[in-house]
């Protein structure tokens, strides 16, 4: 059974399509540009396998690249394109059921919770932890929030205790520390370079996603 394309974008002699159930299959959409370019009516052809999509240049129409496709074994093309996600509105109702949302709720709630305790501590005389502590929020200041300021600050704060005598904080809080920067050294050292196909690469910046394609053939 062949894997259904999706039409996301179509203008004369252009059209994008997405075949979901091949995302990330290089193979797949390497032999797809193959099987296709074949074909005379294909003028040129890019494929993208981690988005999915396919972009043909045709001196044709759809229905004559459905059968194209469908003669090829490479897919079952839909011919009317399916509606945008930003064009259906989930029910109101079904929005809270929705992970991501669910997630930032949480966060939210998290935050004013420890937004509360933080003036409550401080009310109570506890304003300024012990020097790790602050170092530690300094580090966080610059690697999470990316904010230099206030990196700076708690710096400031940590030098502050260290001479004050109150350099250590807890047992605790010293583990959990330690189990957060080996987690971030193994993280970093475990990335590796993104491969490339032997065929052609469009790089689009930090992040570029693989494309394999063939180059256009003059359109007439």
């Amino acid at each position: 059974m062949l894997p259904t394309a999706i039409i996301e974008h179509s203008m004369a002699g252009r059209v994008r399509v997405r075949v979901p159930l091949r995302r990330g299959d290089v193979s797949y959409f390497r032999s797809a540009v193959e099987k296709l370019s074949e074909h005379p009516e294909i003028a040129g052809l890019r494929a993208n396998p981690m988005t999915a999509s396919i972009l043909i240049q045709h001196e044709t129409d759809l229905s004559s690249i459905r059968e194209i496709a469908a003669r090829s074994d490479v897919f079952d093309l839909q011919e009317e394109p399916m509606p945008s996600p930003q064009s259906v509105a989930p029910p109101r109702s079904a929005e809270r059921t929705i992970p991501g949302v669910v997630a930032v709720e949480r966060s939210r709630a998290t935050a004013m919770g420890l937004t509360g305790l933080a003036f409550y501590q401080a009310m109570r005389g506890n304003v300024v932890g012990p020097a790790t502590e602050n170092f530690w929020n300094a580090f966080g200041g610059l690697r999470i929030l990316n904010n230099s300021l206030i990196a700076f600050a708690f710096l400031g704060l940590g030098v502050l205790q260290l001479t004050r005598g109150r350099w250590a904080g807890s047992a605790s809080s010293l583990l959990f520390y330690a189990f957060v920067l080996r987690q971030l050294s193994q993280s970093n050292s475990g990335r590796s370079p993104a491969t490339r196909t032997d065929d052609a690469t469009a790089a689009s910046g930090p992040g570029s996603q693989q494309m394999i394609g063939r180059v256009p053939k003059d359109i007439h």
